[in-house]
């Protein structure tokens, strides 16, 4: 349905010209090419929706702060400045004017600086008027949000209600990682099985997916992948004007202490199974119910 690259993650290096970015962005040094635009137009050209990754609370580049040891370190040495919050807010600016993207999605936190001075909440309103349809994330360290978001472990009580995201990688990092062997990564069925637990609950899944330096993605993932692939497809229509099982619904699919999950789409009742035995018990109570197993 969509994508979103990254923009500039903690490190600091812009993807594209980012204004005011000097020499810390892929056109200067690296590649030496924007590496934003070609991707934007080939996510457009298959049908998707863009989006944009930008790393506001942290920027390793702009400070001379000590390394992060810790989760608790986050909050006492992002930078949190007026020159930094310019910075950002010129970046973001430049991304919604150059590539109108249909989410902003924002990382840690927003420097306190540009919350306090009213910039932030111009940047959105100009991001507003720009993309009407637009929406942004809930991480701007302050009240500001279209959807809520989970990843991996943390944050999953807000994963309630429907139109919330769950984020995480392939594996246990977020890019490329090459100690990350197949025992470190979901398997086909695993990402199955996420997908369909997320999408049972009202969720969406935002998958990491990490490419090498030049570019391409590694064996591990794309056995993942293309694994995945046509029982995701298969099974992406059914997922359209979706809504949760009712108590009674959830009910009558449950088969013991196998798993389930399933959903309602249009007026069709959707089961996925993990084995062919649960796959029969679903199909006897409810005749009428659409069953799905996962792949193997």
């Amino acid at each position: 349905d969509y994508v979103i690259p990254t923009t500039k993650h903690h490190d600091g290096i812009a993807l594209w010209e980012a204004p005011r970015s000097g020499g810390r962005n892929t056109v200067a040094r690296g590649p030496r090419r924007d590496l934003l635009s070609p991707l934007a137009d080939a996510i457009r050209r298959a049908g998707m929706r863009l989006g944009v990754y930008y790393s506001g609370g942290l920027d390793w580049s702009f400070t001379d702060l000590p390394p992060i040891q810790s989760q608790d370190d986050v909050e006492t040495i992002r930078p949190t400045d007026a020159a930094y919050a310019r910075y950002a807010t010129d970046h973001v600016r430049d991304l919604i004017d150059r590539f109108r993207p249909s989410i902003i999605w924002n990382d840690i936190d927003w420097p306190d600086a540009g919350k306090h001075d009213g910039s932030l909440d111009e940047l959105i309103r100009h991001y507003r008027d720009a993309v009407p349809d637009g929406i942004v994330n809930d991480r701007w360290g302050t009240d500001l949000w279209d959807y809520r978001t989970s990843e991996y472990a943390h944050d999953v009580g807000n994963e309630g209600g429907s139109g919330w995201e769950h984020t995480r990688g392939l594996g246990f990092s977020f890019g490329h990682n090459r100690v990350e062997d197949e025992a470190l990564t979901l398997s086909p069925r695993e990402l199955a099985r996420l997908y369909a637990d997320v999408v049972s609950r009202g969720g969406r899944l935002l998958l990491n997916v990490g490419p090498d330096a030049s570019g391409r993605i590694p064996d591990v993932q794309r056995r993942t992948l293309e694994g995945a692939a046509e029982w995701l497809s298969a099974i992406k229509p059914l997922t359209s004007s979706r809504r949760m099982l009712t108590a009674d619904e959830a009910a009558s699919v449950a088969a013991g202490d196998a798993w389930v999950r399933g959903w309602v789409s249009g007026d069709r009742l959707i089961a996925v199974v993990g084995t062919a035995e649960t796959a029969a018990r679903v199909t006897e109570a409810r005749p009428d119910a659409v069953v799905v197993r996962l792949p193997e």
